[in-house]
């Protein structure tokens, strides 16, 4: 990325129950000089993540954690991380990559820094088959963005109260303002990334209803920010402009 001296941009991990992945994360953000700050919201876990973010701390001043009380949901936890950062460029990252290495995440940055599009999303491709799957097929509510958050803030100021409480529909949100406002969004395609699927993180039968409640969140969401949004401007949000795929460089 050229002129690096002159881009800030911050990272928001919003994490739940992580420890045993976060790190895996944190270390790829510690070899690129535009992140300013690197903010991990611990959403109520009840395992020690909020102890693995703290160490990985104590090497790297820009990793600064936030702790939420009780578990409030992807959506509220990202937020609530954008909120505390300092920087107009946010990216935004799951705890659970694989494979993450600093050259997609600049790549991810760099459209957004030299303003071809207002947001990017991280697409995996050439990593799990199951991940590659999902990507291709539901690539709208990739978790990995970048965006210029002044272009979204003055929506999401209005519309704080259901963006709050959008969960696992928090990236349809995101889409659903971008396509109000015209926003010009690129996929950056992320080769060899994917990530922890939930079916191995949790135990039993709990794995396979968490699908279910994904789902029921990004149709709630559609419903409501949707609406919202469609009210306010008294007609229904119109799609991006033709999103530019970006190819990964080293």
């Amino acid at each position: 990325m050229t002129n690096e001296n002159r881009v800030r941009a911050t990272a928001v991990i919003p994490a739940y129950n992580e420890a045993d992945h976060i790190e895996r994360v944190l270390r790829p953000l510690s070899s690129i000089p535009v992140i300013q700050q690197v903010i991990v919201v611990d959403d109520g876990s009840v395992d020690d993540t909020a102890g693995v973010v703290c160490a990985y701390a104590r090497h790297d001043a820009r990793v600064q954690l936030v702790r939420l009380p009780q578990n409030v949901g992807k959506g509220g936890a990202l937020l609530a991380g954008i909120h505390a950062s300092s920087t107009d460029l946010v990216v935004l990252l799951d705890a659970d990559l694989l494979h993450l290495r600093g050259a997609h995440v600049e790549a991810l940055i760099a459209p957004v820094w030299q303003r071809r599009c207002a947001m990017t999303l991280g697409i995996f491709e050439n990593g799990r088959q199951q991940t590659n799957l999902s990507h291709r097929l539901f690539s709208f509510l990739s978790g990995q963005r970048c965006l210029r958050w002044p272009a979204f803030q003055r929506t999401a100021a209005l519309h704080a109260s259901a963006l709050d409480d959008t969960r696992w529909g928090i990236e349809m949100a995101l889409n659903l303002v971008a396509w109000q406002q015209k926003l010009t969004v690129q996929h950056v395609p992320w080769d060899g990334v994917s990530h922890t699927m939930r079916l191995e993180k949790l135990p039993g039968p709990r794995k396979y209803w968490t699908y279910v409640e994904m789902w029921a969140d990004i149709l709630r969401c559609t419903a409501t920010v949707g609406f919202r949004l469609w009210r306010e401007n008294g007609r229904a949000p119109k799609r991006p402009r033709p999103v530019r795929h970006m190819k990964l460089s080293d």
